[in-house]
């Protein structure tokens, strides 16, 4: 009796690590910054004056639109920072952007953006893009 009971817990280990394995396999991994909390920042965001902004994410790579002037911006996280590019259809402008992840309440995800940005011809920072989620 021993040795059947012990053979069907050994063959039940087998095949729940045989089945796990492929799984993780094809799992995509999510880089997190230090802390351990996830940097997905897909979804709209309230930046107040500066209207909504939605963002799509595909890894380290992030695009947007915002409501302000046909605004869009494209770049990659690195570290706690989401940095790249912006350009408005409606008057021409684009520059330079960097948002600073955080979490300022309970959430495996970041709630706030803290962000400045600049335009092409005046590399100036400006400060006060900041968006919730």
């Amino acid at each position: 009796m021993k040795l059947k009971l012990s053979t069907i817990v050994s063959i039940c280990i087998f095949f729940t690590l045989t089945a796990s394995v492929p799984a993780q396999k094809g799992q995509q991994y999510e880089a997190k910054p230090h802390g351990g909390f996830t940097k997905n920042i897909s979804g709209t965001w309230d930046c107040g004056d500066f209207g909504k902004l939605t963002l799509k994410q595909n890894g380290i790579s992030v695009t947007g639109v915002y409501d302000t002037n046909g605004g869009s911006l494209r770049g990659t996280i690195t570290g706690n920072t989401f940095s790249g590019v912006w350009s408005e259809s409606e008057t021409g402008d684009s520059g330079a952007f960097e948002f600073e992840l955080a979490i300022k309440r309970m959430s495996p995800d970041p709630t706030h953006l803290d962000g400045k940005w600049n335009h092409t011809n005046d590399r100036k920072w400006q400060t006060g893009w900041n968006c919730v989620k």
